[in-house]
């Protein structure tokens, strides 16, 4: 018996995530939005947000696999992508460090521009309207941020999500 947790996963899941060898599909989805909301800056469209949820829906590996497992299952492993995708924020050293690498951030600097970068993929999100299984992404993005960066990260997510009139209506 394998020790992967890859392995433990239903068949039909786990090449919706993981494909042939390809890497992570719902890790990707996140870095997706997270590079969509980044351009929501530049030129201001949502419908490419959507198009990009829509896309990832309706894949047909990801079809499979709800109709395999069920939405529950595909919600766990999209919170756990999730998890992947801040873990790395901690990790990168791009991501957590200033000066060209060479000053590392401080825990509370480093969770509060995890949770700008956080907030401005909640705005991409609920601004997307996109619905079904993609209404309930902003729950899930927080349920892996908070993951990573416990309640402390929930109170800087609060505070990054305050900025934004879009997030008002948002339980964090």
């Amino acid at each position: 018996m394998s020790d992967d947790p890859h392995d433990q996963l239903d068949p039909a899941l786990r090449r919706a995530r993981y494909g042939g060898g390809d890497g992570d599909r719902f890790v990707g989805l996140w870095l997706s939005i997270m590079v969509a909301a980044r351009q929501l800056k530049l030129t201001p469209s949502l419908a490419g947000v959507r198009r990009t949820l829509d896309s990832f829906f309706r894949s047909r590996d990801l079809r499979a696999a709800l109709d395999a497992v069920g939405e529950a299952p595909v919600v766990d492993q999209l919170r756990d992508a999730a998890t992947v995708y801040f873990q790395t924020f901690l990790t990168d050293p791009n991501y957590s460090s200033v000066v060209w690498g060479m000053n590392r951030l401080q825990p509370d600097h480093l969770r509060a521009k995890a949770a700008k970068d956080a907030a401005q993929m909640l705005v991409a999100l609920v601004g997307s309207r996109a619905g079904g299984l993609s209404a309930s992404l902003p729950a899930v993005l927080i349920d892996g941020f908070v993951e990573v960066f416990g309640e402390p990260g929930r109170e800087a997510l609060r505070a990054a999500a305050a900025t934004r009139q879009s997030l008002s209506g948002l339980t964090i």
